[in-house]
């Protein structure tokens, strides 16, 4: 079986990795809350604020998927 090397050991690679999945969940709780406030906006006719909303969206989503595939290449 092959170990990865990684370059922190024990429990500061540990905390790192807890921060890391924080991260994950707060961005894709963004993301949904963004994408309501779009939603919520282009129904009420503010076309320009919801294309905003959705661009933020779509950037944290786009940050969630990096980091959840930096973590599940480390299993």
């Amino acid at each position: 079986m092959h170990k990865k090397n990684h370059h922190f050991q024990g429990k500061a690679y540990e905390a790192i990795q807890n921060n890391l999945w924080g991260l994950l969940s707060r961005l894709e709780h963004r993301a949904e809350i963004l994408t309501a406030l779009s939603h919520n906006q282009r129904t009420n006719g503010y076309h320009e604020s919801a294309e905003a909303y959705k661009r933020q969206a779509m950037e944290s989503k786009k940050h969630a998927e990096s980091i959840r595939k930096l973590l599940m290449d480390q299993r």
